[in-house]
Protein backbone atom coordinates (compact mmCIF):
# COMPACT_ATOMS: atom_id res chain seq x y z
CA UNK A 1 0.00 0.00 0.00
CA UNK A 2 1.17 3.27 -1.02
CA UNK A 3 0.95 6.26 1.46
CA UNK A 4 2.89 9.71 1.74
CA UNK A 5 3.03 12.46 4.41
CA UNK A 6 -0.68 14.08 3.64
CA UNK A 7 -2.31 10.69 2.63
CA UNK A 8 -1.08 8.74 6.38
CA UNK A 9 1.23 11.26 8.38
CA UNK A 10 1.25 8.43 11.38
CA UNK A 11 2.37 5.55 8.81
CA UNK A 12 4.83 8.40 6.97
CA UNK A 13 6.16 9.22 10.76
CA UNK A 14 6.86 6.03 11.66
CA UNK A 15 8.72 4.67 8.18
CA UNK A 16 10.55 7.71 8.39
CA UNK A 17 11.73 7.15 12.05
CA UNK A 18 12.49 3.39 11.22
CA UNK A 19 14.56 4.68 8.47
CA UNK A 20 16.24 7.52 10.20
CA UNK A 21 17.17 4.03 13.20
CA UNK A 22 18.47 2.05 10.00
CA UNK A 23 20.76 5.15 8.83
CA UNK A 24 21.91 5.91 12.67
CA UNK A 25 19.88 8.71 13.12
CA UNK A 26 18.87 10.73 16.22
CA UNK A 27 16.92 12.93 17.40
CA UNK A 28 19.69 15.73 16.46
CA UNK A 29 19.22 14.70 13.26
CA UNK A 30 19.33 17.63 10.48
CA UNK A 31 16.93 18.17 7.72
CA UNK A 32 19.01 16.74 5.11
CA UNK A 33 19.64 13.89 7.44
CA UNK A 34 16.09 13.13 7.67
CA UNK A 35 15.34 13.92 4.31
CA UNK A 36 17.93 11.07 3.06
CA UNK A 37 16.41 8.98 5.50
CA UNK A 38 13.38 9.49 3.33
CA UNK A 39 14.21 9.00 0.64
CA UNK A 40 15.69 5.56 1.69
CA UNK A 41 12.59 4.56 2.61
CA UNK A 42 11.48 5.59 -0.74
CA UNK A 43 9.34 8.39 0.31
CA UNK A 44 9.35 12.29 -0.55
CA UNK A 45 11.19 14.01 1.76
CA UNK A 46 8.98 15.79 4.34
CA UNK A 47 7.57 18.72 3.81
CA UNK A 48 5.34 19.72 7.30
CA UNK A 49 7.53 20.96 10.28
CA UNK A 50 5.34 18.99 12.94
CA UNK A 51 6.34 15.74 10.49
CA UNK A 52 9.79 16.34 11.48
CA UNK A 53 9.42 17.16 15.47
CA UNK A 54 7.22 13.62 15.66
CA UNK A 55 10.05 11.72 14.85
CA UNK A 56 12.86 13.55 16.47
CA UNK A 57 10.49 12.98 19.56
CA UNK A 58 10.12 9.26 19.05
CA UNK A 59 13.95 8.97 18.17
CA UNK A 60 15.04 11.03 21.63
CA UNK A 61 12.42 9.47 24.18
CA UNK A 62 12.57 5.71 23.29
CA UNK A 63 10.44 3.77 25.79
CA UNK A 64 12.51 0.93 27.16
CA UNK A 65 10.44 -1.60 29.42
CA UNK A 66 13.27 -2.91 31.01
CA UNK A 67 14.30 -0.05 32.41
CA UNK A 68 10.75 2.42 32.90
CA UNK A 69 8.70 2.20 35.41
CA UNK A 70 4.97 0.74 34.67
CA UNK A 71 3.57 4.54 35.00
CA UNK A 72 6.29 5.72 32.64
CA UNK A 73 5.38 3.13 29.97
CA UNK A 74 1.68 3.88 30.35
CA UNK A 75 2.06 7.31 30.28
CA UNK A 76 3.92 7.07 26.61
CA UNK A 77 1.41 4.54 25.32
CA UNK A 78 -1.37 6.66 25.70
CA UNK A 79 0.28 10.07 24.71
CA UNK A 80 1.09 8.18 21.61
CA UNK A 81 -2.39 7.14 21.48
CA UNK A 82 -3.29 11.04 22.09
CA UNK A 83 -1.21 12.59 19.70
CA UNK A 84 -1.58 9.82 17.09
CA UNK A 85 2.64 9.70 16.76
CA UNK A 86 4.71 6.72 16.60
CA UNK A 87 6.68 5.76 19.58
CA UNK A 88 10.27 3.92 19.85
CA UNK A 89 10.10 1.37 21.99
CA UNK A 90 13.27 -1.00 22.89
CA UNK A 91 12.73 -4.63 23.82
CA UNK A 92 13.99 -6.62 26.61
CA UNK A 93 16.77 -7.96 23.82
CA UNK A 94 17.74 -4.53 22.74
CA UNK A 95 15.80 -4.08 19.45
CA UNK A 96 14.12 -1.31 18.69
CA UNK A 97 10.56 -0.87 17.16
CA UNK A 98 8.80 2.16 15.97
CA UNK A 99 5.03 1.57 17.28
CA UNK A 100 2.32 3.20 14.98
CA UNK A 101 -1.04 4.53 16.86
CA UNK A 102 -4.20 3.17 14.08
CA UNK A 103 -7.22 3.97 15.59
CA UNK A 104 -9.84 1.49 14.97
CA UNK A 105 -13.80 2.66 14.49
CA UNK A 106 -16.36 1.34 16.02
CA UNK A 107 -18.90 0.27 13.17
CA UNK A 108 -22.13 1.72 14.58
Amino acid sequence: MRFSERSNPVAYQATLAHSALRAGVNHTASDADLDQAAIEAGLRPAARDQTREAVRDALESPVDFADTSAKDASFALFNTADTGRPLLVVGADGRRFVLEPYPVEASV
